[in-house]
């Protein structure tokens, strides 16, 4: 459906927080026959999170809309490794 680049470009446009604090991200499409799942993943300093996107996420993301599963997953990332005062601004 989408590139799996695009989709990760997409997500760092809505997000810049990512690149600010210097988190990695991958996006990767699952290849099992069907499946429409992006897997996500954030890391910085060894520290890992990975979550799924499903398709409707997906679109809505690359339609400019904020995601709230990528809202709640990034804010939680930052919040436990590197600012526990962090939240996303303008979620929803």
């Amino acid at each position: 459906m989408f590139e799996q680049r695009d989709v990760e470009a997409k997500i760092r446009e809505l997000y810049p927080d990512i690149d600010k604090f210097g988190i990695f991200l991958a996006v990767k499409k699952e290849k099992l026959l069907g499946a429409d799942n992006y897997d996500v993943t954030l890391e910085k300093d060894g520290r890992t999170a990975s979550f799924k996107l499903g398709i409707d996420d997906v679109k809505q993301c690359m339609a400019g809309n904020r995601c709230s599963l990528i809202n709640m997953e990034l804010e939680r990332f930052v919040k436990q490794f590197i600012d526990e005062s962090y939240s996303v601004s303008g979620a929803g």
